[in-house]
């Protein structure tokens, strides 16, 4: 009698224990997960071979492989992972992290296997098939690599990570650009200026660390001719980091004697982008300017926004410029239309970087530098891989001096609309 009324006591806490043994194994792993993502691989790994010792967890010895592997523990995690796909050769995710397993040790042919493997079974899969592109482009393997990125973006043409590879790796298949720019600015009637003209001739070298860019300016502005001299780098730090570098060179009144940039950029998570930096523009017999600058951009399906303050420091005042620039692309990094709206004056403009020097050193102090406003659009397409395009058309209405540049005694000013049309045609081989 007392043994039954035990096993009546006993038999409800026993079906209890097994309706949350399920709950505490998953519990458990996400202890492991936790573990792993924060930093605290060795207890990570503790606690997967715990549970491993009691049963096998799929998910438990995939984790495991994976905290071998951001270790450096590469046959470690070969035979935990292994072992993995012997009990179920469609593992993907055993699969993926021995591809990432084998990329990172540079085993690229090895790397190219697994993600055969599971392409295999799904030919349509993103994240395989971007990866594949990946180990193709870090084996030198560019065609490959882009044909494979066209495909993805086939499959899905708003695949932001796939539009910024193929563009890395077309970089990569061609070392050399050349590019010829013009641009046209004219004036109506209330600003009494002649047309305004801009060529200049480009060259892009790409080399190990980044590319480097070779550009002279000649520029028509107030009646005077002029020329700069400018070099710009873009030397890479990490897979996600990279430097702009900008130095310039003019004798000429219309430019500045000096100019300088540098600007931090990097990529964040959930396809966010972000730099830091500054310019710094100089011209004979006036007063150096620092430019502060920076920007956020993000991708977003097939689109890209990105949004970009100028702030210039005045004293105790200072003055402040914003770009917000829109792209819709169209399956292909060098294909797109683009709208962008600004106000003040940008001082990367080679075009306007006249009107905003008058502006930073001649304005006073508390004025409003925010009243120019400009609405631009531009259409850019590649032809045959190898020319690129690119068309604009801009609409301004700037605030401008009622005197020229080469006379700055300022009797305030005025306002004017004008239009600007440029076009930049590029050979790259």
């Amino acid at each position: 009698m007392n043994i039954a009324a035990s096993s009546r006591k006993i038999f409800p806490l026993f079906l209890l224990l097994l309706l949350f043994f399920p709950s505490l194994n998953a519990q458990t792993f996400d202890e492991v997960r936790a573990a792993a993502f924060g930093g605290e691989r060795a207890k990570a790994r503790t606690l997967a071979k715990a549970i491993l010792a009691k049963e096998f967890d799929s998910d438990v010895a995939v984790m495991l492989g994976r905290v071998y592997a951001w270790d450096s523990k590469y046959d470690s995690a070969r035979i935990v992972l292994d072992d993995v796909l012997q009990r179920n050769p469609r593992n993907s995710e055993a699969l993926d992290a021995l591809a990432d397993l084998e990329y990172w040790d540079s085993r690229y042919k090895q790397a190219l296997s697994y993600c055969a493997r599971a392409l295999a079974t799904d030919s349509v899969n993103e994240n395989f098939l971007l990866k594949k592109a990946k180990i193709l482009n870090s084996d030198n393997q560019y065609s490959q690599s882009a044909q494979t990125l066209k495909q993805l973006l086939k499959i899905n043409p708003g695949n932001s990570e796939a539009i910024k590879w193929l563009e890395r790796v077309r970089l990569n298949q061609r070392s050399n650009r050349v590019s010829l720019s013009y641009t046209y600015d004219s004036f109506d009637k209330a600003t009494n200026r002649d047309p305004w003209q801009l060529t200049y001739l480009q060259y892009t070298r790409k080399t190990g660390f980044g590319s480097v860019i070779g550009r002279v300016s000649q520029a028509r502005r107030f009646e005077t001719n002029g020329t700069q001299f400018e070099v710009d780098a873009y030397p890479r730090i990490t897979e996600n980091q990279y430097l702009y570098l900008n130095v310039g060179l003019s004798n000429s009144s219309i430019y500045p004697a000096q100019r300088g940039g540098f600007e931090l950029n990097t990529s964040l998570p959930k396809a966010f982008e972000a730099s830091l930096g500054f310019r710094v523009l100089h011209f004979s017999g006036s007063k150096r300017v620092i430019i502060y600058t920076g920007s956020l951009g993000k991708y977003d399906g097939n689109y890209w926004f990105s949004l970009r303050p100028f702030v210039t420091p005045n004293g105790s005042d200072a003055s402040v410029s914003v770009y917000l620039l829109a792209r819709r692309y169209f399956n292909d990094p060098e294909n797109y239309f683009g709208l962008r709206i600004g106000l003040g004056s940008s001082p990367d403009e080679r075009l306007k970087i006249i009107q905003t020097i008058q502006q930073l050193l001649d304005l006073p102090v508390g004025s409003d530098r925010l009243k120019s406003q400009s609405v631009k659009f531009e259409f850019n397409h590649l032809i045959k891989n190898s020319w690129i395009v690119n068309a604009g058309f801009a609409v301004n209405n700037e605030e401008y001096f009622d005197n020229s540049y080469l006379d700055i005694s300022s009797q305030g000013t005025k306002y004017g609309i004008n239009y600007t049309f440029d076009i930049n045609i590029a050979y790259q081989f």
